[in-house]
């Protein structure tokens, strides 16, 4: 019973942990200190770096992507680093963590992108959580990372349309997660090449490509008024991205 009650700690403060870093309205603060506005308040009323963007200036924008980005990451490292080589692992045996501690690693950026969507630091008024799964798509796979941007980049300057380009980038990126994780079934040494640091950082399994799946399908529910838009024709095109 305690194991259980451990792992189901340990899997809480993961998340919790992401959704405190997922909560810093990094958006708002850029605004606010070097533009003395909330970007809130202004566009498509949102603290995401598109709305940034274009509401401040390139520079803010691409500042809050960054930061956004590392969202995802920062707590994802934090899980993996502190199960890994801290005592946690072997407290009550080699065996006793919950799938070896992979969820966990999870769990934190899951954590994140809901923190990004509902920050408790900004009124739980924020992103739609596009920068935060390119932070965890480039942190994770090369193969990912390269399909996303291929997509993204293409979308872009294709239709100038920034919600759709992010759209299809999360999708196609899921796709490629889920083909690595089937790979993974049979032919485990081939879907490690497929991951940064050869699988050590995260496995390319069910779990990995599951998570991709759930920020994908928060990605399209946090742009259901930009999907109405575009098949309305009547979404706006970024400008400042030129």
């Amino acid at each position: 019973m305690d194991v259980i009650l451990y792992n189901i700690l340990i899997g809480l403060s993961c998340f919790f942990v992401g959704y405190l870093f997922g909560s810093i309205p990094f958006g708002v603060i850029v605004g606010k200190v070097f533009y003395k506005k909330d970007p809130r308040d202004y566009g498509s009323k949102n603290s995401g770096g598109t709305n940034v963007g274009r509401v401040f200036s390139k520079k803010a924008g691409v500042l809050t992507i960054i930061l956004d980005m590392l969202k995802c990451v920062i707590p994802m490292l934090l899980a993996f680093f502190v199960i890994l080589y801290t005592p946690l692992k072997t407290i009550l045996g080699e065996d006793w963590l919950f799938d070896d501690g992979i969820i966990y690693y999870y769990l934190a950026p899951l954590g994140a992108t809901v923190g990004h969507c509902f920050p408790l630091f900004a009124k739980f008024k924020g992103g739609k959580i596009v920068a935060n799964l390119c932070g965890f798509g480039l942190a994770t796979s090369w193969l990912v990372s390269i399909f996303g941007i291929i997509t993204f980049f293409t979308t872009l300057k294709t239709t100038k349309y920034v919600s759709l380009s992010s759209i299809l980038t999360s999708i196609v990126g899921t796709i490629v997660a889920w083909a690595i994780a089937i790979l993974n079934l049979y032919y485990p040494a081939i879907s490690n090449l497929f991951m940064w640091g050869n699988g050590y950082f995260v496995l390319p399994g069910f779990e990995y490509a599951t998570t991709l799946t759930i920020m994908t399908f928060i990605t399209i529910i946090r742009h259901h008024t930009n999907i109405k838009r575009l098949i309305n024709h009547e979404e706006n095109k970024v400008k400042w991205l030129k």
